[in-house]
């Protein structure tokens, strides 16, 4: 046991000695993690759809009609679900951005827009998505903005607009008598423009101008709801580009023992190291343990960045803990199977850094999980970062039950056990 953590303590002052592998290794993700949290700070690019949530309460046609138009929209990847509960919990979970709630108070809601009231319509966004708040506003105002000429031609919707409109006017305590008999007078004229038109043929609805409406007076009435954390800590930016340094900073662990281990093997360290009192084992498990404490070093200093210089919070702080443990075994793991699977540093430096770059992009690296397109988060499963980030958003920011984290953990912890066996095996096959 004590020539395995001496040969641990000799790789990481090794470690520490090259300024290059300090550079890739701590210095690199914390820089990385700091330029994307000011870039998310900024906003989206759009360049990509919408996830939303969409539930509908009534079975009025206003809400039907809004409800088609939406999953119609090019803007938006609508799922409809069947309760509003479910929806806060995709929300919460990440899987989208916004839940658009159509409530069965619609169809009186539509009454009321002749008093000073509007359409209802609940949006429950995450609240690290702001970005994205405004342009689902706008749209949501738009898909409104198009129900009106189907009410104007429909003779039950309308016939129950001016009814509620009238039961609105008369129920009214801040409008006196002529501004009802003024109101009385627009809805009568309302309903004989609807009637006009009825018989007359439909045009496109499509050049309707959502800005149309004067003043701060407008026909939709749009809730807009931050879904609070469960235990109430804030989400910004810095808190979805802190996984994104982590996996860099992973890769930058990885690499630099890995490499270490092919050059040790190549120039025959390994084979003069046999010669004193210990066994091959324990060579590697100290090279690996060197690895582990460099791993969970790395998640430890990025964590404290995020932390103290940009004033994030740790939602779960045990499992956040339990998630950086299984992240270092994994990769520990990851850098003994290249260093088994490569026979020379070309090939370690070549092949194996830009696997390990490409696995890092895709896991999580370049592009937050939850912006990713359907394609790219499916090939993502392949990458042991995806699983990484995953184990690691749960607790630190998203306060997922431990239920939903014990997957990520199990995968982390199995491609650890699987790097480690088949990279030890290999290793012994090239040093006999």
């Amino acid at each position: 046991m004590n020539a395995m953590f001496a040969i641990a303590w000799k790789d990481l002052r090794l470690m520490f000695r090259d300024k290059g592998e300090m550079f890739f290794t701590f210095v690199f993700p914390m820089l990385l993690a700091t330029f994307f949290g000011f870039i998310f700070a900024g906003g989206s690019d759009g360049g990509s759809k919408i996830d939303l949530a969409l539930v509908v309460e009534g079975n009025s046609t206003l809400a039907q009609g809004i409800a088609q138009d939406l999953l119609a929209d090019e803007a938006f990847e609508v799922t409809r679900v069947a309760e509003r509960t479910l929806a806060e919990d995709l929300v919460r979970a990440g899987k989208v951005t916004a839940a658009i709630i159509l409530p069965a108070s619609m169809r009186d809601g539509a009454a009321g827009i002749f008093s000073g009231g509007g359409i209802p319509i609940e949006a429950i966004v995450d609240p690290s998505r702001r970005a994205e708040v405004g342009l689902i506003q706008g749209k949501l105002n738009e898909l409104a903005f198009r129900q009106f000429p189907k009410m104007f031609t429909n003779p039950e919707s309308m016939a129950q607009l001016m009814a509620g409109a009238r039961a609105s006017v008369a129920e009214a305590t801040d409008l006196s008598p002529t501004q009802k008999l003024a109101a009385g007078a627009l809805i009568a004229a309302g309903g004989a423009f609807s009637s006009s038109l009825q018989g007359a043929p439909q045009t496109s609805t499509d050049t309707t101008e959502p800005g149309s409406a004067t003043g701060n007076w407008s026909p939709v009435s749009i809730k807009v709801e931050e879904l609070a954390a469960r235990k109430g800590g804030p989400r910004d930016s810095f808190d979805v580009s802190f996984p994104q340094g982590i996996v860099w900073g992973l890769a930058g662990c990885v690499m630099a023992f890995a490499t270490s281990l092919v050059s040790e093997r190549v120039r025959g360290t390994l084979d003069r190291l046999r010669l004193a009192p210990i066994t091959r084992g324990q060579i590697l498990a100290g090279k690996g343990v060197a690895c582990f404490i460099t791993a969970l070093l790395v998640q430890l200093v990025l964590l404290a960045l995020t932390v103290f210089a940009f004033g994030s919070h740790v939602q779960q702080p045990a499992h956040l803990l339990l998630a950086f443990v299984a992240a270092a075994f994994a990769f520990s793991g990851i850098a003994m199977l290249i260093a088994g699977a490569c026979r020379t540093e070309a090939q370690a430096q070549g092949a194996g850094r830009g696997a390990l770059l490409l696995l890092a992009i895709i896991g999580g690296g370049s592009l937050p999980l939850f912006l990713m397109p359907p394609l790219f988060k499916t090939l993502s499963m392949a990458s042991p970062f995806r699983w990484a980030v995953s184990a690691i958003e749960g607790p630190f920011w998203r306060d997922t039950p431990f239920a939903e984290q014990v997957v990520p953990l199990c995968i982390l912890l199995a491609i650890g056990v699987l790097g480690l066996l088949i990279g030890v095996r290999a290793t012994h096959a090239t040093t006999r």
